[in-house]
C-alpha cells in the first residue's frame, strides 16, 4: 500500500512540474501588417515569458520565433506602436535572423541595427542614435558579399550643412523633414553638398514636390558639380524633363522640353538617376524616360537647381555607390574556417582565460578577439588546462602583438554562496557568424536554483536567457561579483540555462 501510495506521490509531482513548465501567459495574436487579429486568421502570436517585460513572437503557420526582445509598453492592437528596450531580434519563418535592433529606455532606437537577408547574410547596417540615424551614410550588402556604400538624407536636420542662407534673391530651410528652397530671380538657384559617389555604377534618387512651381519652371537635381562650368542635370517642369551637362563652359543638351506623362504635376515625384557604367538612365516615379552614353562625373557636389522665380520643397535624397571596389562581406575570410565560437573572460591581466571545455573540445587552434580602445583585435591562444567533467578550460594568448591588460574591475563572491532569486547578468557573443553579430550582448535574470541539471552540485540554475556562443561567458551577480560561466541551457524552454560555480575560497 505504501508503495502505491508513493508512486501516485511521484506521478502527481511531476505533472505539477510539467504543468507549471508551459507558458500559462495570454497571447496576442496579429496580422501580417500587425494590426490585432483572430487566432485563425493571424500571421503571429505575442507571449510573455516567464521573465515580466520579455516577449517572444511565434510564426502562426509553424510556431517558429518570429521576434524575442523586451517590451516596457506592449500593444494589444497594434504590434507598430510597442514601445521596445535593450536588444530585440526578428526572425524569418526559416529561422534565419531577420534584423537585431537595440533601443535606450526611452524606447528610442540606438546603436547599430543589422538587417539580414532570408538565406542569411548581412544586408545593411545602420547606426542609430537616440531614434534618429547618426551617420547618413551607411553601408549595405549584396547576397554576393560586394558591398554597397548609402547617403540618405531625410532633412530630419542640417548635420549636412546645407547652405541655408538668405539674399535677395533666394532662400532655403529645413522644416519638419522638408527642404524647402525658394529663388525670387529669374536667374534661379542652387544648392549643393559634398559627396564622393566611389564607382562607377550608382544612384542618385530624390522626392521632390512640384505643386508651387509654374508651368514652365524647371527644377531638379544638379551632380558630378565641380563648379558653374564643369556640372550634370536631370530637371523636370510641370510635363517635361530636361537633361544636359555642362563641360569646360561648352553646354551639351540631351533631352530638352521632352514630354513626359509620368510627371505627377500636383504632388511628389521621385525623379532618378541611374548610371550603370555605360550607360545613365533617367526615370520619374519609376519609369525610364530617357537613357544616355554620357556618365562622366567632373566634381564631387550633389544637390538641387531651380530656374526661374518659383519654389521647390524636397523630402528626400539618396546617393548609392553600387559595388564599391574592393569591398568584402562583412564576415572575414578567415571566419569561413571556423570551426565554433564561444565566450569567454580574463582572470589576469595577462592573458588567462576562463572559457568552457566544450567550447574548446577537439579543436587544435585558438584565436580570441577582443575590444581594445573600441578596434577590434585578433590574437592567437594556447590551452594551458582543461578539466572536462567540469566543462571547464584555461587558454592563455600566446601572442607578440599582445600586451597585458589594465587591472580587472571585479572580484569573486567569497565562498560561492548564492541567493534564490538574486539578479544575475551575462555579457556574450551569441551566433556571432551566425546572425547576431560580434558585439557583446547583454542578458540578465535571477538564480532559480542552487544547483545545477539533475542536482548537479557543481553549477547553479538561473532565468539568463542564452544562445549557442553564450557559453564560456561570466556570469555575474548585481554587486559585479564573477560567481559563474554560462556552460548549458535547455532548448524548448524559457530561460533556464545552467553555469558552473565560481568563487574565492577562504581558508
Amino acid at each position: 500500500m505504501k508503495r502505491n501510495f508513493f508512486l501516485f506521490m511521484l506521478l502527481f509531482f511531476i505533472a505539477v512540474v510539467n504543468a507549471f513548465s508551459q507558458n500559462t501567459h495570454p497571447k496576442n495574436y496579429f496580422d501580417k501588417s500587425g494590426k490585432a487579429s483572430i487566432e485563425s486568421m493571424s500571421y503571429s502570436f505575442r507571449q510573455e515569458s516567464d521573465t515580466a517585460g520579455y516577449f517572444r513572437s511565434y510564426y502562426a503557420v509553424n510556431n517558429k520565433l518570429f521576434f524575442e526582445g523586451r517590451i516596457q509598453s506592449p500593444s494589444a492592437g497594434d504590434e507598430n506602436k510597442n514601445l521596445y528596450t535593450g536588444l530585440c531580434t526578428w526572425y524569418y519563418k526559416n529561422g534565419n535572423v531577420k534584423q537585431i535592433r537595440s533601443f535606450n529606455a526611452k524606447g528610442e532606437e540606438t546603436g547599430i541595427s543589422k538587417y539580414y537577408y532570408e538565406s542569411g547574410k548581412i544586408w545593411k547596417e545602420v547606426e542609430f542614435q537616440n531614434g534618429k540615424v547618426a551617420q547618413n551614410s551607411f553601408v549595405e550588402y549584396n547576397e554576393d558579399g560586394t558591398k554597397s556604400k548609402l547617403f540618405e538624407e531625410n532633412f530630419d536636420n542640417n548635420l549636412n550643412e546645407w547652405d541655408l542662407y538668405l539674399s535677395d534673391k533666394s532662400s532655403a530651410s529645413i522644416s519638419a523633414g522638408v527642404f524647402e528652397i525658394i529663388s525670387t530671380s529669374k536667374e534661379g538657384t542652387s544648392r549643393y553638398i559634398n559627396h564622393t559617389i566611389e564607382s562607377d555604377e550608382y544612384t542618385i534618387e530624390a522626392i521632390i514636390n512640384i505643386k508651387d512651381i509654374k508651368e514652365n519652371d524647371r527644377v531638379g537635381i544638379i551632380y558630378g558639380f565641380k563648379d558653374w562650368q564643369n556640372y550634370n542635370y536631370f530637371a523636370i517642369s510641370k510635363k517635361n524633363i530636361f537633361i544636359g551637362s555642362m563641360y569646360e563652359g561648352v553646354k551639351s543638351t540631351e533631352a530638352d522640353a521632352m514630354f513626359a506623362s509620368s510627371i505627377n504635376p500636383l504632388d511628389n515625384n521621385v525623379i532618378k538617376i541611374l548610371c550603370s557604367g555605360d550607360k545613365t538612365y533617367f526615370s520619374i516615379n519609376g519609369e525610364i524616360q530617357y537613357n544616355s552614353s554620357n556618365h562622366k562625373l567632373f566634381g564631387n557636389n550633389v544637390g538641387f537647381v531651380l530656374g526661374g522665380n518659383t519654389k521647390l520643397k524636397i523630402e528626400k535624397l539618396v546617393v548609392k555607390s553600387i559595388g564599391v571596389s574592393g569591398a568584402k562581406s562583412i564576415t572575414n575570410a578567415t571566419d569561413q574556417d571556423v570551426k565554433g565560437t564561444g565566450s569567454g573572460i580574463f582572470f589576469g591581466s595577462n592573458g588567462y582565460i576562463i572559457t568552457n571545455y566544450h567550447v574548446i573540445e577537439n579543436s587544435n587552434k585558438f584565436v580570441v578577439e577582443i575590444t581594445q580602445n573600441a578596434v577590434k583585435k585578433n590574437y592567437k591562444a594556447e590551452i594551458v588546462t582543461q578539466d572536462k567533467e567540469n566543462d571547464l578550460a584555461i587558454l592563455k594568448i600566446k601572442d607578440d602583438q599582445f600586451s597585458n591588460l589594465p587591472p580587472l574591475k571585479y572580484s569573486f563572491k567569497e565562498n560561492g554562496q548564492l541567493d534564490v532569486g538574486g539578479t544575475v547578468f551575462t555579457i556574450g557573443y551569441p551566433h556571432a557568424l551566425t546572425g547576431m553579430g560580434k558585439d557583446a550582448k547583454f542578458t540578465d535574470g535571477k538564480i532559480s536554483a542552487k544547483t545545477g541539471y539533475d542536482g548537479a552540485i557543481n553549477s547553479f540554475q538561473s532565468t539568463i536567457p542564452v544562445q549557442p556562443g553564450n557559453s564560456g561567458g561570466p556570469v555575474f551577480n548585481e554587486n559585479g561579483q564573477l560567481i559563474g560561466v554560462i556552460n548549458a541551457s535547455i532548448k524548448n524552454t524559457d530561460n533556464v540555462s545552467y553555469a558552473i560555480k565560481l568563487y574565492k575560497k577562504s581558508y
